[in-house]
């Protein structure tokens, strides 16, 4: 099956989040699963929920990434601790023959094909109330002959142009960028099933 042609516009968008005066993080929440037609409750999702904070100090850094001609370069880590027993608000159902979508939040497919989301989020040093800087992604890839580690390298291939993004947005609104966390959720759609995936950070 074809991979779903996406314009740059559908495939990552951008959006500034302030941080509370009380000094809160984000979470990002992931969330993704597949139904058949012969499952009366629709779908239910699995869902990854991470809290997002200042990276400490000895983190492993995943890449360094390039912010301008002199070299200078912020660390990029994973998006940081996994939290239990988070309340889903993904829509538990899927329309039968509901179309191949996909936004910068939310894809929708059908199988067989792979389908992820990804998110950047693009922070201050540690003590300021800057903005954070948020870069989503999804899609589709691929059919039932791609493999789970070609999935994951296109996954990682598209987390690192967001985190080029993340570099040009904060350049145009003159943001300081001091640390990088990314994650991303990817999953097989067996043929005869309907896959949703979803990102969101609040």
């Amino acid at each position: 099956m074809k991979e779903l042609e996406l314009t740059s516009n559908a495939a990552l968008t951008d959006a500034v989040y302030e941080t509370a005066l009380n000094g809160s993080f984000l979470d990002a929440k992931f969330i993704a699963g597949s139904v058949g037609d012969d499952e009366p409750d629709g779908l239910q999702p699995e869902y990854e929920c991470y809290h997002v904070t200042y990276p400490p100090k000895g983190e492993e850094v995943l890449w360094e990434q390039p912010l301008d001609a002199a070299d200078d370069k912020a660390p990029v880590y994973s998006l940081g601790k996994k939290l239990e027993a988070i309340e889903c608000n993904c829509h538990p159902t899927l329309a039968k023959g509901e179309s191949r979508t996909a936004t910068a939040r939310k894809v929708v497919a059908h199988g067989p094909m792979w389908i992820y989301v990804a998110t950047a989020i693009g922070m201050d040093k540690e003590g300021t109330e800057s903005p954070f800087m948020v870069v989503q992604g999804a899609g589709t890839y691929g059919s039932d002959s791609t493999t789970e580690s070609e999935m994951i390298g296109y996954a990682e291939g598209r987390i690192r142009e967001m985190t080029a993004l993340l570099v040009r947005r904060a350049r145009l609104e003159a943001l300081h960028l001091e640390s990088i966390r990314v994650g991303y959720k990817y999953l097989f759609v067996e043929p005869e099933r309907i896959g949703k995936a979803k990102v969101k950070e609040g």
